[in-house]
């Protein structure tokens, strides 16, 4: 599952990476040594540990999400949940793993707010066989594809529920990837996908992808 996540965000953002990340999940116990209890209630994590090397990433997954197939994006309950957090994990991985390879520095929003559009971007378009695929015209697909975007927003950032409270560290960086990636992803519906325009919405992403923190706040505005 992970890996196949993996393959979807190099794809839709055309990044070549020589890692694979089932090679760095960690299980439980190790989580539980790296976060403690944190690790479990967060049921993601990826954790980032300076060693005499520069340091030592590993992400823990729970395992449920881990097992997860098929699209899950529009499911309730754990099929839902597992999605976002196996599409996080994969991300804060992958995006880091882009920038080291880049040697430019990432913060902890950046992070979040890129995960936060690789959940919206990747479920919107699970259903499609090529991320890139050309959409024309007015069918019943482009319609389908508008009303899950609007679906997945809602449920992805209207609906959002956060661990951490408002007015901590923590709670008020989650809060404001939201509110940046909801903004983003309502742009993008009425630029792009309203349009069927795949191809546009695909440059535009992978444009996004590799701005950086500051640059990615100006552009939402």
């Amino acid at each position: 599952m992970l890996t196949r996540i993996q393959h979807r965000l190099a794809t839709l953002y055309d990044v070549e990476l020589e890692v694979d990340v089932e090679d760095f999940v960690c299980d439980e116990e190790t989580a539980r040594s790296l976060g403690g209890d944190d690790a479990m209630r967060r049921g993601e994590v990826l954790f980032v540990v300076p060693d005499e090397s520069g340091a030592r990433v590993a992400l823990f997954v729970e395992p449920g999400a881990r097992a997860l197939a098929g699209d899950a994006w529009m499911a309730d309950g754990a099929r839902f949940r597992g999605a976002c957090l196996a599409t996080e994990g994969v991300s804060h991985f992958v995006y880091l793993a882009f920038r080291a390879d880049h040697e430019i520095a990432v913060s902890e929003l950046e992070l979040e707010l890129q995960a936060e559009i690789d959940k919206w971007a990747l479920g919107v378009l699970a259903p499609l066989e090529e991320l890139a695929h050309p959409m024309r015209g007015r069918g019943a697909a482009l319609i389908a594809l508008r009303d899950r975007s609007r679906r997945l927003r809602e449920r992805l950032f209207t609906g959002a529920r956060f661990l951490d409270p408002a007015g901590s560290e923590r709670g008020d960086r989650y809060r404001a990837a939201v509110r940046l990636a909801s903004r983003y992803a309502r742009e993008l519906e009425a630029a792009r996908i309203d349009r069927g325009d795949l191809d546009g919405l695909t440059r535009e992403l992978r444009r996004f992808y590799r701005l950086g923190a500051r640059e990615k706040i100006e552009r939402i505005g």
